[in-house]
């Protein structure tokens, strides 16, 4: 370890980079400086949080005035990394910090459990240099998967057009296409899910208008297609989970119609006419529908397994509607979703009668996509004021369950919060990493953002997944949906994804580089 940092000390101490040509300031000595009382304003909010080791670098754009600025992030054991620029630059936004990524990965990985220490200093036009509050941020002792895979889209909800499935290297800014929905004919691409979070063993449905809908099935590199459809309207396979053991994948299969609100606060909305859960069995390529989880009064959906695979837990709801009716009337914002769940038995391929871990009506919320840490420890769901479809909702919170003790009920993540509208969401391999689909900064566009949650489910301040260049999130009109922590990259090319989605359409597949995928999409 004294080796290690000594050679932090020569990597990282003194280094400096120039936001702009010309010289920067002689960086002044923290105690000469004006205090400015205040903590300086960061955006994104880096501040106060706590970041993985193996995160790529903060970078931010500083808000407060001055014409240049000076920014130190050290350990206190005298290791520093400096960034000093220009605040008026004729080339971009102003006050924008990017720390060099080879000495912001030595000091993160030197400093694994510890804090850090953020320093910025502005100065005046007359000369005169004003020090802010200091920053302190905690370095986790534990990474974060290194890969993000996400659903990549705008904003609409009348048409699937220019959807993408995208990852991103964590580590580092690297952003890649994984499949686009022009490459299929312009089919909808939705909900990957992989196993165990391993990117060679995965799959994703597609829906179209004008073909047989489906499911592609990875594994080991090669790609198939399955026709899932199931029940009397033939839906596709919808929201899925995959058994720990590999051998099969638990299914929804869902009728969902979209319609907007002539009034009120929630301008769209989604309503899930029928929703019925199956099982593709891989060995032998079989689907079912086990009778146990499709009482014919009530609709089931968000299928998820325990880590131990004794124990699928899935959202429930009367049905409360006509069955030959689904005409959109008052009675659906009385619509509430129940945590339930049922054990399972590998062998035989049967569930146990379903029983209600959570009841909707005693939060106040209908509970929607649950998600249980690879530990087994803590199951986190989304709280909404009716329905199954969070992404439209004004107002939806995640709430975390202690499944070793269920009767204690589950608490919102962020009590003290306002509504941020968190919806899809997914945990890291060791169970301290949660990413989540947040539209915090303007109710419209959703971005990922990373929380730790220590050993007593007690969770930290969320942040931003960091950019390049920090102000990409305020011009990117994308969204990204469906994020999933992925323990290292994609490799399937999207040629054979795109044959197994729609073989017809693969000749078509594409032209070229059309998708960047990352901060400075089209």
């Amino acid at each position: 370890m004294r080796a290690s940092r000594a050679r932090l000390a020569g990597l990282v101490t003194a280094v400096a980079l120039v936001a702009w040509l010309g010289r920067a300031p002689r960086p002044p000595a923290i105690e000469q400086c004006a205090s400015a009382g205040q903590p300086p304003r960061l955006q994104p909010d880096y501040a106060g949080i706590v970041l993985p080791p193996n995160i790529a670098p903060l970078n931010f754009r500083l808000l407060d005035p001055g014409r240049r600025c000076l920014v130190r992030l050290g350990d206190g054991q005298g290791h520093t990394l400096t960034v000093a620029g220009r605040r008026l630059s004729p080339w971009g936004p102003r006050g924008v910090i990017q720390f060099a990524p080879r000495a912001w990965r030595a000091l993160l990985a030197a400093n694994a459990g510890r804090d850090l220490y953020l320093d910025v200093c502005t100065q005046d036009a007359h000369g005169a240099w004003t020090h802010f509050d200091q920053v302190t941020n905690h370095v986790a002792a534990e990474p974060v998967d290194d890969h993000l895979v996400y659903r990549y889209l705008r904003p609409a909800y009348t048409a699937h057009v220019r959807i993408a499935i995208m990852q991103r290297d964590l580590t580092s800014f690297d952003t890649s296409t994984i499949l686009r929905n022009d490459q299929i004919g312009g089919q909808c691409l939705n909900c990957h899910t992989f196993l165990n979070r391993q990117p060679d063993t995965f799959f994703f449905h597609t829906r179209s208008d004008d073909g047989p809908p489906g499911m592609v099935l990875v594994r080991g590199g090669r790609a198939k297609h399955v026709d899932a459809r199931s029940g009397p309207h033939r839906s596709p396979a919808g929201y899925a989970a995959w058994h720990p053991s590999g051998r099969v994948i638990a299914f929804s299969r869902n009728v969902i119609r979209q319609y907007t609100h002539e009034a009120g606060p929630q301008p769209k909305d989604a309503f899930d006419a029928e929703s019925g859960l199956g099982l593709y069995w891989l060995d032998d390529d079989r689907l079912v529908s086990p009778p146990e989880l499709n009482p014919p009064d009530y609709e089931p959906t968000f299928p998820t397994w325990s880590p131990d695979g004794q124990w699928l837990y899935f959202s429930r709801t009367p049905r409360l509607w006509p069955e030959d009716k689904l005409v959109l009337t008052a009675w659906q914002t009385e619509i509430r979703y129940d945590l339930m769940r049922a054990r399972f038995d590998l062998a035989s391929g049967r569930f146990g009668p379903p029983e209600l871990v959570l009841a909707g009506k005693d939060c106040g919320q209908s509970l929607t996509q649950p998600k249980i840490s690879p530990d087994g420890h803590w199951l986190v769901l989304t709280g909404t004021d009716h329905g199954s479809f969070p992404v439209f909702a004004t107002q939806s919170d995640l709430y975390l369950l202690d499944l070793n003790q269920p009767e204690a009920g589950a608490r919102r993540l962020h009590p003290a919060e306002h509504t941020w509208r968190d919806s899809w969401h997914s945990w890291s391999g060791n169970s301290r990493w949660l990413v989540a689909s947040r539209k915090a900064d303007n109710g419209m566009v959703a971005r990922p953002y990373l929380r730790y949650i220590d050993a007593e489910g007690q969770a930290a301040k969320p942040f931003v997944v960091p950019q390049e260049d920090p102000t990409a999130y305020d011009h990117l009109l994308y969204t990204y949906n469906v994020p999933e922590l992925v323990a290292g990259a994609v490799q399937v090319g999207a040629g054979e994804l795109a044959r197994a989605a729609k073989p017809a359409a693969a000749a078509a597949a594409a032209r070229p580089g059309e998708w960047s995928g990352g901060a400075d999409s089209p």
